[in-house]
Formats: C-alpha cells, structure tokens, sequence
C-alpha cells in the first residue's frame, strides 16, 4: 500500500492536499501532521512515506528541516 504524509498547519489547505493525494492515488493511507513537532513524533517508530507534502514555512520552524530529517 502507497503511504502518504502532509505537513501543513492551515486545516484547510491539509483536508484539500488529503483530497488530492486520495483522488489521485486510490487506497493511499495518508497521515498528518500540524507542525514540526507533532510531525516528528508521527513518522518517529514508522517507515518513511512514499509521498510527502511539506509546508516550508511552519509556525514552529521550517519545513526543510523535517525534509532533512
């Protein structure tokens, strides 16, 4: 199954990137994600998403650093 993963603080530009990834790639399971922080602590004990969707500019950092990560 192809995992998906979005960082995006604005709840409404996440639900409109969800609906994207789910149209686009039928039976994706996509997680979420707020911030930097709560982004770490989802992909921490999993394996890396096939697709990621990062907001560059978070409220608690940069999106390029959870790229980096």
């Amino acid at each position: 199954m192809r995992t998906g993963f979005i960082l995006e603080d604005l709840p409404e530009s996440q639900a409109w990137l969800g609906q994207a990834l789910t149209q686009s790639f039928p039976g994706i399971a996509v997680t979420t994600a707020y911030s930097l922080q709560e982004a770490r602590a989802s992909l921490a004990d999993a394996p890396p998403p096939d697709l990621a969707l990062i907001d560059l500019g978070l409220p608690d950092g940069s999106g390029v650093e959870m790229i980096e990560y």
